[in-house]
């Protein structure tokens, strides 16, 4: 019964939803930027709000809300704001010159009744970006938050209720069930962020009544490192890296290869690292008994010797101390599945052609890490490994840059948001041509054609 009225909400929520964006009602430049303001002006009033949040629910460093969930969403919207018009205005383009008087333009607009489906690693990050980018591009939102991260869905619920009406961004709450009854719904588009497994699953549905889609997922994202690299800043900018977020990151480095002949001197460098810094005193927790556990499996018949542990457990707390995992075969489970946690295995390769059949047996990653000074090593291991995006001599940067497309490519997910291209996957592309009345009448087909075709065969070459 409690499915049935779920149904009943959500179809009520799509109908009004739908009545609101065929009135035009978002369609303005200065609603939308309207729109968007207000949000922003939650954010500021809200910071304290939204860094309690994610520390409830992934016991989140204020420092790491505050710069990727709080700070990192300001600038895109302001970003969007300030350039909107530009980003979506009217692109005139040519006509043949047997149309004329014509004029060809392509135009943006929004799909309609969109669903946002969002993760729990990054709660507030992951499900309000998607959301500017949608109401910027003038579209309706149902967001579906993650019920894991409960503490940023009651915030988001609580938030949007007091700035959109119901007919303009509805936050549904709920667990599988409710993400099922959703994707049973006819929308005009879908952005899922998750995994790959419940991204196929997202993807048939969307398929059923060919609905587009964005799904940005995740994979295992190989960082490599060439004897050729600064091991030392190769091994802290790994680490940090990977134990941002407790490693619970789509795009975070997800296992190391290292050439041979430098493998103990960034081994080395990394246990110095960890040491030193102080990470499982200011560290996200896994997000609830479920993953710890599964973290915890992936070590079953790990040597303690092959592990380089920073800190103390807490089982009760979900809080896993950083580690690394060395001396690992190839088949173990630590370079089968992603690990997303903070576990980092590292394994060596010996030459170039070693190198490019391991990466051969990956399907393809959010992202790929390169440490090398030597280009054309880089070059060629760019052209022989498909990637959503890469990224040389560091870790992570290039999600940080709203100028920058992001996404995956294959088993990590198709399409592209941040910024211009958010506010673009959030609308299609509308070619509109315009004839004049003094047209030339031979255009206008209709038989008898006559001599037509031995005049097109002749000046239509």
């Amino acid at each position: 019964m409690e499915v049935e009225q779920t149904q009943q909400q959500i179809g009520d929520v799509l109908k009004r939803q739908r009545m609101h964006f065929s009135g035009g009602n978002t369609l303005g430049f200065a609603d939308r930027a309207r729109h968007l303001l207000k949000l922003e002006n939650a954010l500021i009033s809200h910071k304290n709000d939204i860094l309690e949040a994610l520390r409830l629910d992934l016991n989140k460093p204020a420092v790491e809300g505050f710069l990727a969930e709080y700070y990192f969403l300001l600038q895109e919207i302001r970003l969007v704001r300030r350039s909107l018009k530009k980003w979506l205005k009217r692109k005139r383009v040519q006509s043949p010159i047997y149309f004329q008087p014509c004029r060809s333009e392509i135009c943006h607009e929004p799909y309609g009744v969109v669903l946002v489906v969002a993760p729990w690693n990054y709660p507030i990050q992951l499900a309000l970006a998607p959301l500017v980018s949608a109401i910027a591009a003038g579209n309706t939102v149902v967001l579906k938050p993650s019920e894991l991260s409960s503490a940023s869905e009651a915030f988001l619920v609580k938030l949007l209720a007091s700035i959109f009406p119901t007919d303009l961004v509805h936050v549904q709450t709920g667990g599988v069930e409710v993400a099922s009854a959703l994707l049973g719904e006819k929308f005009d588009f879908i952005f899922f962020t998750g995994s790959t497994e419940v991204g196929k699953i997202v993807a048939r549905k969307a398929a059923e009544s060919l609905t587009p889609s964005v799904l940005e997922l995740g994979g295992k994202c190989p960082c490599i490192v060439d004897s050729s690299a600064d091991i030392k800043l190769a091994a802290g900018r790994i680490l940090s890296g990977k134990f941002f977020n407790g490693g619970q990151t789509c795009f975070a480095p997800d296992f190391v290869i290292v050439h041979e002949s430098v493998e103990q001197e960034l081994l080395s460098l990394m246990k110095s690292e960890l040491e030193r810094v102080p990470w499982c005193e200011e560290m996200a927790h896994v997000i609830n008994e479920h993953h710890y556990q599964r973290l915890t499996d992936l070590l079953d018949g790990v040597d303690t010797e092959q592990v380089v542990c920073s800190g103390k457990d807490d089982v009760s707390h979900c809080k896993m101390a950083p580690r690394l995992v060395s001396a690992i075969g190839w088949d173990h489970c630590l370079l089968k599945e992603e690990v997303f946690g903070p576990i980092l295995p590292i394994v060596s390769y010996s030459n170039e052609s070693e190198l490019l059949e391991r990466l051969s047996t990956y399907s393809d990653p959010l992202a790929l890490y390169l440490f090398a000074e030597d280009k054309g090593f880089c070059k060629r291991i760019q052209q022989s490994k498909r990637s959503g995006a890469v990224c040389i001599n560091d870790t992570m940067k290039q999600s940080s840059n709203l100028y920058l497309p992001f996404g995956g490519v294959g088993d990590s997910g198709n399409g592209r948001y941040r910024g211009e291209f958010g506010v673009k996957a959030f609308s299609y592309q509308r070619a509109v041509v315009k004839r004049g009345k003094l047209g030339a009448k031979w255009m206008d087909l209709k038989p008898p054609y006559g001599r037509l075709m031995p005049w097109f065969e002749r000046f239509m070459r």
